[in-house]
């Protein structure tokens, strides 16, 4: 909080929102950073998860930009400068400032932007890697990262906000696909800089069968909702397949409770098919103004699976 409010660019809001912390934290912010004019603080009553927290953050914002910046980061003071500078295209409907791991030294990138492949698995670009200018222009991404994602209003004013029936988990790829499919461009600043200490609220649950269960289930009704289809015809059987390798390997890797994550996911999807179709008009019939070549070219070639299916552990 204090890295956000010492921002060089000084025309911004703050809407923090608490969901029903237990640990004291929301009451140290109101101690500390109570008297800041910027800042806006929501306290929710019940833990409405990533998706429902930020949308009610969203919602309460007024600018014609709105960043989602995860709690466990911490911001250069040019950040928001360099944002901004770049978001005066208004064909560029979401962005991604670079994520660098905190406190490494040499600098290291956590990701600079990120793709999937075309069963929905991601990769974050540049992970572990020393930051030497590699990734230092403003490129095309396929989607930006939950971690510090800039959204501009009026795409999210077109395309809508966070599906809340993700709950967390595959729910940035979700809406910038969306917002891709809407025409607008997505991309990576590289000169604003956030730094990223690393699944500080998830630690505990990272390798746990219900994380899995999340991207599982939602990555299938991303498919469904965002694919023409031909293409989702093309991709949804292969993703089934790749989930019973998956499984398959967890039996003897990670427990059956990790290896039924993925029936679980598959019986979700079904159960909320009458949901996910609904979804999947709204996004075919009045939000898609491209077709998928456009969309599909920024995808990772290949398939991304079967690299981490030789891991402990493939989400």
């Amino acid at each position: 909080m204090r890295s956000v409010l010492n921002s060089d660019y000084q025309d911004f809001e703050v809407v923090l929102v608490d969901n029903a912390s237990t640990d004291g934290s929301i009451e140290s912010v109101e101690k500390i950073f109570s008297a800041n004019r910027n800042l806006k603080i929501i306290r929710n009553k019940e833990n409405s998860f990533f998706t429902g927290g930020n949308n009610i953050g969203i919602r309460e914002s007024k600018g014609e930009c709105i960043i989602i910046l995860n709690n466990d980061t911490e911001v250069d003071s040019a950040w928001l400068k360099e944002i901004a500078g770049v978001m005066l295209d208004e064909r560029i409907g979401a962005a991604q400032p670079k994520i660098l791991i905190y406190g490494s030294n040499p600098q290291r990138i956590d990701y600079a932007g990120a793709t999937i492949d075309k069963y929905g698995y991601a990769k974050g670009f540049g992970r572990g890697e020393v930051d030497e200018g590699q990734f230092d222009r403003v490129d095309d991404i396929f989607y930006a990262g939950g971690t510090a994602m800039v959204l501009r209003k009026k795409a999210l004013d077109e395309v809508g906000l966070f599906d809340e029936r993700f709950g967390m988990h595959w729910e940035d790829v979700d809406l910038a696909w969306r917002i891709r499919l809407k025409g607008y461009r997505i991309v990576l600043i590289p000169k604003s800089r956030v730094f990223h200490k690393g699944s500080m609220s998830m630690s505990k649950f990272t390798h746990s069968a219900k994380v899995a269960w999340y991207v599982r289930k939602n990555r299938i009704a991303g498919l469904i909702k965002n694919y023409g289809k031909l293409n989702l015809l093309r991709a949804l059987p292969v993703l089934i397949l790749i989930y019973s390798a998956v499984s398959i390997n967890e039996l003897f890797s990670g427990g059956i409770k990790m290896a039924l994550s993925s029936f679980w996911a598959i019986i979700w999807n079904i159960k909320e098919l009458p949901y996910i179709l609904r979804q999947r008009q709204i996004v075919q019939d009045r939000g898609r103004v491209v077709g998928d070549r456009e969309v599909v070219r920024y995808m990772q070639k290949g398939c991304i699976a079967l690299s981490c299916l030789k891991e402990a552990l493939c989400l």
